[in-house]
């Protein structure tokens, strides 16, 4: 088959639906598909995830011009100094900021038709509701390619972000298939989207970072808590911090390392001296490669991430596929990643809970070692290669009408992922 998987732009760093997009491409690269990446707006040459599809031999390509980024990036930070200076005016900027995406976006529409209609591809799989990704399903669906769009993350959040859903919603009907990420998404979908014949779930896939290593060993008495992402506060930095500052008293070999960047930054590291536990913190910054992904989590006893609002975290699932126990809010898909054998969910805000979670883990080797191995098990059946790309494969084949010969599956292909019975179980 000849897929094309599409989004507005690069987002990252550290950008989950970039990752799941990548990962996509490239297992579906390797098991024998033409696949091409298609952007609405370019991307730096330096960045690391069209790094990684160069490298794996998958075609990049932008419709708009370089210019267009620049404005847009310009535009970002405006809008950033705004909302710094007057918070109260959130509503209006990004209000503000939505109208001009739309007006630029629209502009490519006619380049984005023209550029499909010449693939010849089977099927386009968009993803992120953003203006360019409505004029890529619009795009898709005047070149006559059929359409699969995946919500990576949950309707309609996070908050303030509404105008965007609801402009997004109106190309919806274009497609040939709604995908969410987890059962729970899929049910927030239908409940909240255009109703639709066919919604089906497709996880997130992840590379299996063990890879032949040997997991960390047990220690009772140094205990490393890791937290990846976006250091801003609906990812729940401070609130992990707090809990940790909490739980140090208790256990004195804990130690905190964070990976990422954001404006909240700065705060943190001024609240953990406060607090007394900078010299027990490590900001690692970002990692842009999947060898310093795989660097900063076999350092981990413990992953953590307290999120206000989420999809299904990519990294959540990374760490489970290194053998990780997993603390973590219960929001959005997380509950449907991280069972109660896999790690502890508290409630969102709820540093008290979450220092009584890291406590708990860091006080019983046992415990953190059986939950790691529930982890793996759930990556293994829920997001491996092995798992997902028959999903993957299954949705592309309904909707372009194609059969697809048994070379193209994997050689041990398994009957129906779990959440794909579940979701026709509540259909």
């Amino acid at each position: 088959m000849k897929i094309i998987l599409c989004k507005g732009q690069f987002l990252g760093p550290m950008s989950g639906a970039d990752e799941t997009l990548v990962n996509y491409a490239t297992q579906l690269h390797g098991a024998g598909h033409t696949v091409c990446v298609l952007l609405l707006y370019p991307y730096s040459p330096q960045d690391q995830y069209y790094l990684r599809l160069r490298e794996a031999g998958i075609s990049v390509q932008a419709i708009a011009s370089n210019s267009s980024r620049t404005f847009l990036s310009t535009g970002r930070k405006i809008a950033r100094r705004l909302l710094s200076a007057l918070p109260s005016s959130e509503y209006l900027v990004r209000e503000k900021a939505r109208r001009l995406a739309t007006t630029l976006a629209s502009r490519y529409e006619q380049r984005c038709c023209d550029f499909l209609r010449q693939s010849c591809a089977d099927v386009v799989h968009v993803m992120t509701p953003d203006p360019g990704g409505k004029v890529l399903i619009s795009a898709a669906h005047a070149a006559g390619i059929p359409v699969v769009y995946q919500e990576v993350g949950i309707p309609y959040h996070p908050p303030n972000y509404e105008s965007y859903y609801d402009q997004f919603t109106s190309v919806l009907p274009f497609c040939s298939q709604v995908a969410a990420v987890s059962p729970t998404i899929a049910q927030l979908c239908r409940e909240s989207l255009p109703s639709f014949n066919k919604l089906s779930v497709m996880p997130v896939m992840t590379d299996d970072l063990r890879n032949g290593h040997p997991t960390r060993s047990i220690s009772q008495s140094e205990i490393a808590i890791g937290f990846a992402g976006r250091i801003e506060r609906l990812k729940g930095p401070m609130v992990l911090l707090e809990a940790f500052a909490a739980a140090s008293r208790t256990h004195k070999g804990l130690w905190l390392i964070i990976a990422g960047s954001g404006g909240m930054k700065e705060q943190l590291v001024a609240r953990a001296r406060l607090l007394g536990v900078a010299s027990r913190c490590e900001f690692t910054g970002v990692y842009t490669s999947s060898d310093g992904r795989q660097s900063f989590m076999r350092r981990l006893d413990i992953f953590a991430l307290p999120s206000f609002t989420e999809g299904t975290p990519n990294s959540i699932i990374e760490a489970m596929s290194l053998g990780l126990p997993i603390v973590a809010t219960n929001v959005g898909g997380i509950p449907d990643v991280v069972d109660s054998d896999a790690g502890i969910l508290v409630s969102p805000e709820d540093s008290a809970s979450l220092s009584q979670a890291i406590i708990r883990l860091a006080e019983d080797a046992e415990l953190r070692q059986r939950m790691g191995r529930a982890a793996r098990d759930r990556y293994e059946k829920l997001f491996s290669p092995e798992a997902v790309l028959p999903v993957l494969l299954k949705t592309y084949r309904g909707i372009a009408g194609k059969e697809l010969s048994d070379s193209s599956l994997p050689s041990n292909e398994p009957g129906l992922h779990p959440w794909e019975q579940e979701v026709f179980q509540t259909v």
